[in-house]
């Protein structure tokens, strides 16, 4: 089985960066799908900020097997500022990401949540002087296409939708400042401080409503922490390989997997034009895929 492990890295280890880059984002997004997922299960028994919050705390233990390989080197970043900033949008991000969360279906959070894609692409080209072609402007007007075909204009944004679209729009801007510090400073080493620099802001909002977690919360709030923080590192070394003008168009698969869960867990309704715009994500990101794979 070791040996077979070792092969499969080997045999991974021959792909390009950029194709390497498309796989972690992926299964990135899958993740941070699962993650979402368990907080909104979870969020029913314990408040969101509570969740919020222990999943900051216990992002350290998560990546404390990484931390002992990599030693030292973990906790030195040669952007400072740019780790506090990245902080300080994330925590803000993340706070109204995970309150809309409890405030409308799953599906509808992660449409909404795909707004991330094209804020960032654009503030990439401002900002990061990244350069854009043509098959990628294609595959991220289809796939936003998708998204509205899923939302449809009949859906009101209430509440929880404008905290996701703030949220979404602020996270755009982290992303930039994550992309900066892939430059510098391991993936390892972004997630770590991102978990623990948000403990303070996640703590002043959970602090009216912290009561102890009986142990089956405690394993959901675990998993919860795992799974975000895989999604968050693999993010970063997806960032690290590949340029986000080619990445960002593959966070609209997050859609697909968000409409499945909530359709199985959640038993959420799954109209035909969940399936119509989730066959046009589908299409947009394989296409990216492919003509970026060298």
């Amino acid at each position: 089985m070791i040996t077979s492990f070792k092969n499969f890295i080997k045999y991974f280890n021959n792909f390009s960066s950029t194709s390497i880059s498309i796989i972690l984002m992926i299964i990135s997004g899958f993740s941070f799908i699962v993650m979402h997922s368990a907080a909104k299960y979870l969020s029913d028994e314990v408040h969101v900020f509570e969740i919020t919050f222990l999943r900051c705390v216990l992002v350290i233990f998560v990546l404390a097997p990484l931390i002992f390989k990599q030693g030292l080197n973990t906790f030195i970043t040669k952007q400072p500022k740019l780790q506090i900033y990245r902080i300080i949008t994330n925590s803000i991000a993340m706070l109204c990401f995970f309150y809309g969360l409890t405030l409308t279906t799953l599906s509808q959070v992660t449409a909404l949540n795909l707004s991330v894609p094209i804020f960032t692409t654009l503030l990439a080209i401002v900002f990061l002087k990244e350069k854009i072609r043509l098959r990628r402007i294609i595959a991220l007007c289809v796939g936003f296409i998708g998204c509205m075909i899923v939302l449809r204009p009949d859906i009101s944004i209430n509440l929880g939708g404008l905290l996701i679209l703030i949220s979404s729009f602020i996270w755009s801007i982290s992303l930039i400042f994550i992309k900066k510090l892939t430059e510098t400073d391991s993936a390892v080493t972004i997630s770590l401080y991102a978990g623990v620099g948000m403990i303070p802001a996640t703590f002043v909002a959970a602090y009216p409503y912290l009561t102890i977690p009986n142990v089956n919360q405690f394993l959901i709030i675990i998993f919860i922490a795992v799974t975000g923080t895989i999604a968050q590192t693999l993010l970063n070394s997806a960032f690290k390989r590949g340029s986000l003008t080619i990445l960002l168009p593959l966070d609209f698969l997050k859609l697909v997997w968000a409409v499945l869960i909530g359709y199985t867990v959640f038993i959420e309704s799954t109209p035909f034009t969940l399936w119509l715009g989730g066959l046009l994500i589908v299409g947009s990101s394989s296409y990216i895929a492919w003509r970026e794979k060298k």
